[in-house]
């Protein structure tokens, strides 16, 4: 659900700061999403115009890649802590 979250805050703040928006968006905190959800590099692969119905699967794409990544890491981190050493 993490991973979920994090693409589903992105795309938030993408649709909050789209071009018609007065609010400009930050680089910095554009970083650092990308360094949160890795998947959304795909975004730039396809580059579909924002509020379109191919933006929202994409991103939906997206989130469920990202969720599938933070699942994987945290069943490895489990298993990793569970070994007796």
């Amino acid at each position: 659900m993490f991973g979920f979250a994090i693409t589903a805050t992105f795309v938030s703040y993408q649709l909050l700061t789209d071009s018609p928006s007065p609010i400009q968006r930050d680089s910095a905190l554009m970083a650092v999403f990308v360094v949160l959800c890795p998947p959304s590099l795909l975004s730039v692969a396809f580059d579909p115009e924002v509020g379109t119905n191919n933006y929202y699967f994409l991103w939906t794409v997206i989130a469920l890649l990202n969720a599938g990544l933070y699942a994987t890491v945290r069943a490895l981190v489990s298993r990793r802590l569970q070994r007796p050493d």
